[in-house]
């Protein structure tokens, strides 16, 4: 080695990158060209008790986004899956899969630790993956962010907590704020919110992300941020009201980066897909343009489509997924899907006859036994559908359903007195994420009125959900029934 030698430390040089160091007087000559970012591992640590529950998607977009941002900027970043890596794990082998998952991130010896905690069922995996990094090496700032730690951010803040920084709100603008300022361990734990990332020029890298192959089965995408309902049963309002969507020619562009990878379906993941009317039917016409030729799947409001959307969507071939969860005008005042629950009911039921008259193939999602929840409206709701699909001479809608579950961070969550006093709601476990258990189990155990006393007492209206299925699977033409079961039935 010879006086002015230059010796690369991992990865290059890149435009704004730290200028070559000399080292001090006395050790060898030569050139030291030190990285300006830490190495950045994106862990998503699973679901320690979701089973079945935790659906596991091969590119999440949260992670993506994350990846991606950071890529662009320059930051060596890397993705651990330890969902996909790992499975699911049985209840009687979560210490194996800790095991196995904290050899999986010390090989990949991380610089700094970001962990996405998606929703409650992650929380217990974020923080068991976080404390045995911390018991390695106590140097790695460990960071997390998701849907968990924006509604109760107070979980991962407590005494002996492993996290250096939780995000509340989008994550991309203050992950690498803290990359870039070198966040460092042991200063106690802040919470912070985050920018909205800038939707007008995404740097989604399907390519780079290292769980994408070519022909992946399903590729799901965000082409918007936000939400601007408030339905009592969901998440999303703890990231605020505000629909953001990428400009229609950007969001057109990410379609197309992403079917060079030639997925089987598309998935659309966004909270409230095309909700203003001007950029949905542009959109919907650029895909047209496009000429995809793959199965796309939404989910969207039945009460803010009309024939137009409709003859585009029919176009277009995609699997609707309608978010009803009511057909009763009394529950969907209740469930916060409306001010006027009979207005939103009016406006459903005419966009699911246009739906089963069109043969178009799509599914209406309810949810029984929410908060205020009677005898007299699940029958409301599961009658009505029943009707439908005996009245009509041929149909694609398919119809399911599930139990409500209790969620942090929602409108019942927040208001639970008023749903105790008003109604007579008993939530069994309001904690339920935070220990062992069937997470989906300990979720929907739930009296939701004092009409409703038996947390089971939606066993019958499933039977009766299923059957609306079989009903209509029997009128369904035979090429929508196995694009139904190829692709749709998976998901």
């Amino acid at each position: 080695m010879k006086c002015g030698d230059v010796i690369e430390l991992g990865f290059e040089q890149r435009a704004g990158a730290a200028p070559l160091l000399r080292p001090e007087s006395g050790s060898p000559c030569m050139l030291v060209r030190m990285p300006t970012h830490p190495r950045v591992l994106l862990v998503h640590p699973g679901a320690l008790y979701g089973g079945r529950w935790a659906v596991p998607f091969v590119a999440k977009p949260a992670l993506l986004s994350l990846f991606s941002h950071l890529r662009a900027a320059g930051a060596a970043v890397d993705v651990l899956d330890l969902q996909l890596e790992l499975g699911n794990p049985a209840p009687d082998a979560v210490d194996e899969y800790l095991r196995r998952a904290d050899e999986l991130v010390a090989a990949r010896r991380p610089e700094l630790l970001a962990i996405s905690c998606w929703s409650s069922l992650e929380y217990l995996g974020a923080v068991e993956v976080a404390r045995r990094a911390k018991a390695r090496d106590p140097d790695v700032p460990v960071i997390v962010g998701g849907y968990h730690p924006t509604a109760v951010p107070e979980d991962f803040t407590g005494p002996g907590m492993p996290f250096d920084l939780v995000v509340r709100g989008e994550g991309e603008v203050a992950l690498l704020e803290a990359v870039t300022a070198g966040l460092q361990a042991g200063g106690g734990c802040a919470v912070i919110d985050g920018s909205p990332l800038p939707l007008d020029r995404p740097a989604l890298d399907f390519s780079a992300y290292p769980y994408v192959k070519d022909r992946p089965f399903e590729l799901a995408v965000y082409l918007s941020r936000g939400c601007p309902y408030s339905c009592a049963f969901c998440m999303e309002g703890a990231k605020g009201h505000a629909w953001r969507p990428y400009p229609v020619a950007t969001a057109l562009d990410v379609v197309s980066r992403a079917m060079v990878l030639r997925p089987h379906v598309l998935f659309i993941q966004d909270a409230c897909f095309a909700y203003r009317v001007s950029w949905r039917r542009e959109f919907l016409q650029g895909l047209l343009d496009l000429d995809l030729r793959l199965p796309i799947w939404v989910e969207m409001r039945a009460d803010r489509l009309d024939g137009d959307d409709l003859e585009l969507l029919q176009r277009l071939d995609v699997f609707l997924q309608l978010g009803v969860e009511t057909m009763s005008p009394l529950m969907a005042t209740r469930m916060n899907k409306a001010k006027d629950g009979a207005r939103y009911v009016a406006a459903v039921d005419a966009t699911l006859r246009e739906i089963v008259a069109r043969g178009m193939l799509s599914k209406a999602f309810l949810i029984f036994h929410h908060p205020g929840e009677t005898p007299g409206t699940a029958d409301e709701t599961v009658g009505y559908f029943e009707r439908l699909v005996d009245e009509a001479p041929k149909s694609g809608l398919i119809v399911g359903g599930q139990p409500y579950a209790y969620f942090p961070g929602s409108h019942v969550a927040d208001h639970l007195d008023e749903y105790e006093r008003l109604y007579g709601t008993r939530i069994a476990h309001p904690a339920w994420w935070r220990g062992p258990g069937v997470h989906h189990e300990l979720a929907i155990d739930v009296v939701p009125s004092r009409e409703i006393t038996d947390p089971r007492a939606w066993v019958p209206l499933a039977a009766r959900i299923k059957e609306v299925k079989r009903r209509t699977l029997a009128k369904m033409p035979a090429a929508a029934q196995l694009l139904f079961f190829r692709y749709y039935e998976r998901l």
